[in-house]
């Protein structure tokens, strides 16, 4: 019997995705408005070095949590590593910025282990873009400290497909929680420090022998550093 899930990783357009954009508009539509009252409300003006645009470069280390409390055996286990990422951002006042952030498409090798037999499911390609509004403290100040709360969409694929893997799901959207620091070097450059966790990012996979799914718990924390021009 095929245990193929709807969703999968295809190429054919699905129904939830239109849905998942759909909602992506409408919160970001919404966030947008309350920003923009309080905008209204706020004095002019911004501090000496913190223009209204920002551009960073990003070197991050995804950090998998490859854990849940409602996880059972046959799991997914994700490795680790470095990828490359380009953030813009807009200070729509002196304390609150909108930041968003595009990854580069990076393979980690994975296994699923907890079955009889361990099996290698082969590299997970993942791009997770991520959209944040942040509160930045210490206005005027050469360390601004920021939080942040947001989504990310998430791209997966297996590549290539591995001989017991079937499929895994193709997009994920979830949520954000985002802390983090800008400290001042000269003019608008300065450096960053930066952690994410991305909430919501589970994927479902197929494995073909024994025919069976599994979610995989990824979960994972984004721990980068960069530098970037703001003006």
């Amino acid at each position: 019997m095929s245990n193929r899930i709807p969703g999968a990783n295809t190429w054919q357009g699905q129904p939830t995705t239109g849905r998942r954009a759909a909602l992506v508009v409408a919160l970001c539509a919404g966030v947008f408005a309350f920003v923009m009252s309080h905008s209204a409300r706020a004095e002019g003006g911004f501090d000496g070095w913190g223009g209204q645009f920002q551009v960073l470069l990003r070197g991050v280390y995804l950090d998998p949590q490859n854990r849940s409390a409602s996880q059972s055996p046959p799991e997914l286990h994700l490795d680790g590593g470095l990828y490359g990422e380009l953030s813009a951002a807009w200070f729509m006042t002196p304390v609150f910025s909108m930041e968003l952030s595009l990854a580069q498409t990076t393979s980690f090798s994975s296994t699923i282990a907890g079955g009889q037999v361990p099996i290698n499911s082969g590299p997970i390609r993942l791009m997770p873009f991520t959209w944040t509004l942040q509160y930045n403290f210490a206005e005027g100040s050469p360390l601004r400290p920021y939080l942040g709360v947001g989504l990310h969409y998430t791209t997966l694929s297996i590549q290539p497909p591995g001989s017991e893997v079937i499929n895994i799901e193709n997009t994920q959207l979830g949520w954000v929680v985002q802390a983090g620091a800008d400290l001042r070097i000269a003019g608008g450059w300065f450096v960053n420090a930066d952690v994410r966790y991305l909430g919501g990012l589970e994927p479902t996979m197929s494995v073909k022998e024994p025919a069976y799914t599994i979610t995989g718990y990824i979960n994972p924390l984004l721990i980068s550093a960069g530098v970037g021009y703001r003006w």
